[in-house]
């Protein structure tokens, strides 16, 4: 996909082509072209890549490394915690700008990624120890949890983990299963800003790949697996094949935003289900989704 502002003699059908035609409008009002400077990015840099080294990078990682053993952060940038710590650790050894590369001393530099890596360690002690807190509490009041579990399959949105852990919450949902890049309630704060207190109330799982979450799940025992996309052979998700209420689980496998359900793991699933839309769109926000999808199982289960 070229970006908006890539040169191109026939970047205006493109944008038209794609239904923009507000778009051009607007850029045409305020005295852009779609070849201009202004409109072309300003980084090529992905968020979340790393900055390729400089030719100081190695030396830069060597200094911080021995600066981090000396405050106490014992392995320097290998056992950092990932998310702040290893972050501002990057930021360090690959900036920005290496020009600039010496505005901040090395000594600094450690003791802000110890702070950090102080800071990042207890809050994920905090949210074991409320997971472990929760789950007595759910025990004390003999609330059994539904057997239903959701698996997210590379979501990028963080906050759109975090809504679907207070829905999961909501639903009483025994897991859930967070696979690749998935953010999950350990790797980032960000999780709770949505969740408000869920995170800790469902317990999480993590795999690197859905596809062995999936067949983790088929050993587990009876599972039927859903999968939440928009295909020709969609079934409704209200008439979904679903098992008898205590005859077995259900998971249920949300997608990546932009992208969905990885295509190879649809032959991995008992069933692909949509929920029909009216409008121009064809899908709805994934965090919506999942509160649809899981409360009309427990419909269909009568659950009340």
């Amino acid at each position: 996909r070229r970006p908006l502002g890539a040169s191109s003699s026939g970047m205006e059908e493109v944008l038209r082509a794609a239904d923009s035609e507000s778009l051009l409008r607007e850029l045409a009002r305020r005295g852009l072209d779609v070849d201009s400077e202004a409109t072309r990015p300003r980084s090529s840099h992905v968020v979340g890549a790393l900055r390729p080294k400089d030719a100081a990078s190695d030396a830069r990682a060597s200094a911080l490394d021995a600066a981090l053993e000396a405050v106490g952060v014992a392995g320097g940038g290998a056992r950092l915690a990932e998310g702040p710590p290893l972050k501002a650790y990057n930021a360090f050894v690959r900036p920005r700008d290496p020009s600039r590369a010496g505005t901040q001393t090395v000594e600094n530099a450690a003791h802000q990624i110890a702070f950090l890596q102080r800071h990042e360690l207890t809050r994920r002690r905090d949210h074991f120890r409320n997971t472990d807190a929760a789950a007595r509490a759910r025990d004390a009041a003999g609330l059994e949890p539904h057997d239903i579990v959701v698996v997210l399959d590379n979501l990028r949105s963080a906050e759109n983990v975090g809504s679907i852990a207070r829905s999961a919450d909501c639903a009483r949902c025994r897991e859930i299963i967070t696979c690749g890049f998935t953010p999950n309630p350990v790797s980032t704060a960000k999780v709770a800003k949505t969740a408000f207190g869920a995170e800790t109330a469902v317990p999480f799982r993590h795999f690197d790949n859905t596809l062995d979450a999936l067949r983790h799940l088929r050993d587990q025992g009876d599972c039927t697996v859903w999968a939440l996309e928009t295909v020709d052979h969609s079934t409704n998700y209200t008439a979904a094949p679903l098992p008898d209420r205590g005859r077995g689980a259900v998971a249920v496998l949300l997608g990546n935003e932009v992208s969905g359900v990885n295509a190879d793991l649809l032959d991995a699933v008992d069933a692909v289900v949509q929920i029909p839309t009216y409008g121009s769109k064809n899908s709805m926000n994934v965090a919506c989704c999942a509160s649809i999808v899981l409360f009309d199982i427990l419909r269909r289960w009568q659950i009340h």
